[in-house]
């Protein structure tokens, strides 16, 4: 590895004598980063981060978030490189730089102060130096501060809760300050992280200056987070003058295409060549919540009661499926719009459960159990948040390969006339032209049961109370999981659908909740004899839920 890093330098420095290639690292991030750590391999997520901090130092950005999992090259991108790469630009600036703990903070400071120090730095930006090792007049070289040989710049750093008097800055930079879980969770240490950035950080800043926030995400609650909802807040109040942020987020695995800088497919880890799926399943299945929070950037609520589905648990009402062509296939859809329009696509498998009471070690595989399994979850945003829509996401996936019929499921509400189209017309009716390939069935029930009674059911059945019948969720289906872990139950039993603001479009919609209800229309209407059964405790017939409807009404 030595022989390799001298070669590299050897050649850079040459490169440097001739008057090459040199000047691009003095004017792109990536560049520079390249030619400071040549024997480094820079991932995509790198290149579009830097071209973010590249807006950032020339002030197209002011208010910037940067959320990556541990291990994948934040900090040094953007607390080492960032700052030298910005001293040398302009070095007048005034940059400080607050992390957890101010000894963090000063190994930062150290190696931003051997970046400069190098031959390749000063090959750079000739004109940037450091004073002499130790300096304490008025030019200063300390592991907590470095002023700029003979200019005004300087790169201060501290801990959370430490004092920035008579610093002030034209960048702020925050790298991780919370130091972990408990730090972030408990209300007392993060107010006091909140209160020192109101207080103390944010105070040290100019009209033209930038804010940076990096971190991994500890809790909903953490310092991004109460940023974040004061934004919501602000747009839904119409607040010009509140911080809007830009925020930057690669989850370690893709789930959703929300991020049109993100070009992976989903399910494709951000860096494979350092963290491969294998790893980050074993991450997942190892703790739920850190993986959500540290690795995806979603942190989950603490778990304190009232939860909805009290009887969902991720490690054993999750996995993994495969279609089968042979066997129908069960859609539902939620007609909502905001965020996103929604189907979920099911089919009904013999499943072998390892948690089946009446099997022993010995049989399990021989004690195939049916079970509802959600495969693929269709959340459309705008503009292809449209009934029409999620039907020609279905064809274009299925009708080459389904040798089934379909059955359709969903909203009750879907059967209104729809204003926006002809007389006559509805979702179910669009549907059914739509689907017709798939030559579909429908099973709408005239009003739709009973949310508390369905939302008991769903307990049931996750639990493994309900005999003969079983449910899964694919573990793709994140949004899905989701809801199942976070909808908190009001006092009447019904879900708390909380509200959130797009900060995008400005648009409040419910953030949890409609696939949930799309699994609840399919699992109580498919299996109208157990919803019915578990009404009257455990008895068997009598009663239906919901009228249903013909085909030909729709």
């Amino acid at each position: 590895m030595k022989k390799k890093n001298s070669y590299y330098l050897i050649d850079g420095l040459a490169k440097i004598a001739k008057g090459a290639p040199v000047q691009p690292a003095r004017f792109n991030l990536i560049n520079f980063a390249t030619y400071m750590q040549p024997a480094y391999t820079w991932n995509w997520h790198h290149h579009m981060l830097a071209q973010k901090l590249d807006d950032f130092r020339a002030g197209k950005i002011k208010r910037l978030m940067i959320f990556l999992p541990p291990q994948h090259g934040k900090s040094e991108f953007t607390s080492r490189l960032f700052p030298a790469f910005c001293l040398g630009h302009d070095p007048d600036e005034k940059i400080i730089l607050g992390s957890y703990s101010a000894s963090l903070a000063e190994s930062m400071n150290r190696d931003v102060q051997k970046y400069i120090d190098t031959e390749e730095y000063q090959a750079l930006f000739p004109g940037v130096k450091l004073p002499a090792k130790g300096s304490t007049g008025k030019y200063v070289r300390k592991a907590g501060r470095i002023d700029i040989d003979g200019r005004r710049g300087y790169f201060k750093t501290v801990g959370v809760g430490g004092s920035m008097t008579g610093t002030p800055a034209d960048k702020l930079i925050i790298d991780d300050p919370h130091k972990d879980r408990e730090s972030a969770r408990s209300p007392l240490m993060s107010q006091k992280v909140y209160e020192w950035y109101l207080d103390v950080a944010k105070t040290r800043i100019h009209n033209d200056a930038g804010i940076l926030l990096i971190q991994t995400r500890w809790d909903v609650d953490d310092l991004a987070g109460r940023l974040l909802r004061r934004m919501e807040q602000a747009l839904q109040e119409g607040d010009r003058d509140a911080d809007i942020w830009t925020v930057i987020c690669f989850p370690a695995i893709k789930e959703n295409d929300d991020n049109p800088d993100d070009k992976r497919a989903i399910g494709e880890p951000l860096w494979p060549e350092r963290h491969n799926l294998q790893r980050l399943r074993s991450i997942r299945a190892e703790s739920l919540r850190t993986f959500r929070s540290l690795y995806q950037q979603d942190p989950m609520p603490v778990q304190a009661g009232g939860e909805c589905y009290k009887s969902f648990h991720y490690n054993t009402n999750t996995g993994d499926y495969t279609y089968n062509p042979d066997l129908p296939l069960h859609l539902s859809f939620d007609f909502n719009v905001n965020p996103y329009m929604s189907c979920t696509v099911w089919q009904i498998q013999n499943v072998c459960h390892a948690e089946a009471p009446e099997a022993s070690s010995h049989d399990l595989c021989q004690l195939p159990l049916p079970t509802a399994v959600l495969l693929e979850e269709i959340c459309l945003r705008s503009p292809l948040n449209t009934t029409q829509a999620i039907c020609r996401h279905i064809l274009d996936k299925y009708r080459h390969l389904h040798r089934s019929n379909a059955y359709i499921y969903g909203d009750p509400s879907g059967m209104k006339e729809d204003t926006r189209r002809e007389k006559g017309f509805n979702d179910y009716y669009i549907i059914r032209h739509e689907l017709a390939g798939l030559k579909p069935s429908f099973r709408i029930a005239a009003k739709a049961p009973s949310v508390h009674l369905r939302i008991s059911f769903m307990n049931a059945l996750f639990a493994g109370t309900i005999t003969g019948l079983s449910l899964r969720i694919d573990k793709k289906c994140t949004n899905t999981i989701a809801d199942f872990l976070y909808i908190k139950e009001q006092s009447d039993g019904t879900k708390y659908k909380q509200r959130a603001t797009d900060p995008v479009t400005g648009i409040a919609s419910e953030k949890y909740g409609h696939l949930s209800d799309s699994a609840e229309y399919f699992i109580c209407n498919a299996f109208n004899d157990k919803y019915a059964q578990f009404l009257q405790g455990g008895k068997t017939g009598g009663i239906v839920v919901g009228k249903r409807r013909s085909k030909y009404e729709y």
